[in-house]
């Protein structure tokens, strides 16, 4: 499958540092099938590799934007954290910080984003009967010990819940992450596939971001190696 030419200015980046032409057509056609209109927000997390494997997740089902709420919980790079959980992946996801449930939620309901709660309350709809097509959904997760504050799910539009057949009564919030935005995608290809791709202005962007990351990641690169040149003759110098 072609994929369709993106204008590209690679005023900034230094000829050694810029991708292989068949690397940067991978990252051309992966900018392109990133969602419209999708995000995941995670309240609190505990466990930063936790954020790493739903990292991962968002990336495969192409969720380009991770929102990350620090209220009581230490905050911590998601791009330095959780590298091996989410297999790298973090490092190509955009990921906005917010230090506050409350003022987090109110600016991406402002911005007109539906705030779908994955909550375990009676009231909730089940995920197999929640209509998830909204043009911009944004699904909220909480913390892995105490789930969402009273604040989230106060300000939530809606609350949904996975239900469960077993002893225990919740999922890893990795897996819940993951089914949710597998069922959003799947309502999608059903309904609403154009959200399934991003409009060629928003691929531009998201191409500039990867690109500035593998600049990053190649500046990063070089300098390890470096270190790592300078240390051998040192560990040689030891053994005689």
């Amino acid at each position: 499958m072609s994929c369709p030419v993106l204008s590209l200015n690679c005023a900034g980046y230094s000829p050694e540092s810029m991708p292989t032409d068949q690397r940067l057509n991978k990252l051309k056609r992966i900018a392109h099938q990133r969602q419209t209109g999708l995000t995941v927000v995670i309240e609190d997390v505990f466990d930063p590799h936790n954020l790493g494997a739903i990292s991962r997740s968002c990336d495969a089902f192409g969720v380009q934007e991770v929102n990350v709420i620090f209220e009581t919980m230490p905050p911590f790079d998601p791009k330095e954290v959780g590298k091996n959980s989410s297999t790298a992946t973090n490092k190509w996801l955009s990921y906005r910080v917010h230090h506050g449930t409350e003022t987090a939620l109110r600016r991406l309901k402002d911005e007109g984003w539906q705030i779908a709660a994955a909550a375990i309350d009676p009231a909730a709809e089940t995920i197999f009967e929640a209509d998830l097509c909204a043009p911009r959904m944004a699904l909220l997760f909480g913390n892995e010990k105490s789930g969402l504050s009273p604040a989230a799910l106060r300000l939530a539009d809606r609350l949904v819940t996975i239900p469960m057949r077993g002893i225990a009564q919740s999922m890893n919030v990795s897996v819940s992450a993951a089914l949710f935005v597998y069922e959003v995608t799947r309502q999608r290809m059903a309904r609403r596939p154009e959200l399934l791709r991003s409009a060629p202005e928003v691929a531009a962007q998201t191409l500039a971001h990867f690109l500035e990351m593998h600049e990053q990641f190649n500046r990063r690169n070089k300098r390890l190696r470096k270190e790592r040149a300078k240390q051998r003759p040192k560990a040689a110098d030891s053994n005689m």
